[in-house]
């Protein structure tokens, strides 16, 4: 045991002062960081501020709502609805195909495992916007490519979520149903999926609930359903109508937000 007053063992003084200057030159990087994206955006606390009278002239403008759209409004947020619902359907009935080769505890060799892989990036990299605008272009305007557009791009992040929660499942089921004899179908079935169906459920639950909000947008390039309704108000500057539209849509988003916490709830 050292002794009072004893001098440090060489080198242990500086391991702070050396802790301190790494510290110090990684909070001096990430201010440079922040700083750069600060001017590389043109972010201007001045504009923002000037903004709030731009702001308030279309509120002001905006009330009252219009009744003229409502009927309209609530049929086509139906319709996102069900671009959403049929988009969500799609993407795990593709991804349930998909997982038992993207899991790595359960794949049966290495490069379905690559492959599933690659393919789940490729469908999660590339946005649903971007997706909506290749399938209006392939098959027209309308509804259908916002759900092909939904089902690719939740393929990749269903599909994500759901190997990684095959990984992380407890491989106890699997192990004895393989020492038992059952093929890879059966173990899936009898195994994996009982152990990770909470799980799946509630994010395909949670997916739809995004799917919905995510079909709102890709109304904006020709995909149909509610959002295609406020592109055209805020075109022709509509603002009564639009007011009406978004609050059409926000009853949607509260009731579909409810009814999937309930759900999800009730599955765990």
């Amino acid at each position: 045991m050292a002794t009072e007053g004893a001098p440090l063992p060489a080198g242990l003084g500086r391991i702070p002062i050396r802790r301190a200057a790494v510290t110090t030159a990684v909070a001096a990087a990430v201010a440079v960081v922040f700083v750069h994206a600060w001017i590389d955006v043109g972010a201007s606390v001045s504009e923002f501020i000037a903004g709030y009278h731009g702001m308030a002239n279309i509120i002001g403008r905006s009330w009252p709502p219009s009744s003229d759209v409502l009927h309209t409004s609530i049929s086509d947020s139906v319709v996102t609805f069900d671009t959403a619902l049929l988009g969500t359907a799609g993407a795990i009935i593709l991804s349930i195909l998909l997982v038992p080769f993207a899991a790595r505890n359960i794949t049966p060799h290495r490069a379905a495992y690559e492959l599933s892989r690659a393919l789940i990036a490729v469908t999660r990299g590339v946005p649903d916007l971007i997706w909506a605008l290749i399938f209006v272009t392939a098959v027209g305007l309308g509804p259908f490519p916002g759900v092909l557009a939904l089902t690719v791009h939740s393929v990749g992040i269903l599909g994500k979520l759901w190997s990684e929660a095959i990984e992380e499942m407890d491989m106890g089921p699997v192990d004895a149903l393989r020492v038992a004899g059952a093929n890879r179908f059966q173990v899936f079935i009898h195994a994996v999926l009982p152990g990770v169906a909470p799980t799946m459920i509630g994010l395909a639950l949670y997916r739809f609930d995004v799917n919905f909000r995510s079909g709102l947008v890709l109304g904006f390039v020709g995909a149909g359903g509610i959002g295609f309704l406020i592109y055209n108000s805020m075109q022709l500057f509509q603002y009564q109508q639009l007011l009406t539209e978004l609050g059409v849509v926000v009853v949607f988003v509260l009731v579909l937000e409810r009814v999937s916490t309930v759900l999800r709830a009730r599955i765990h």
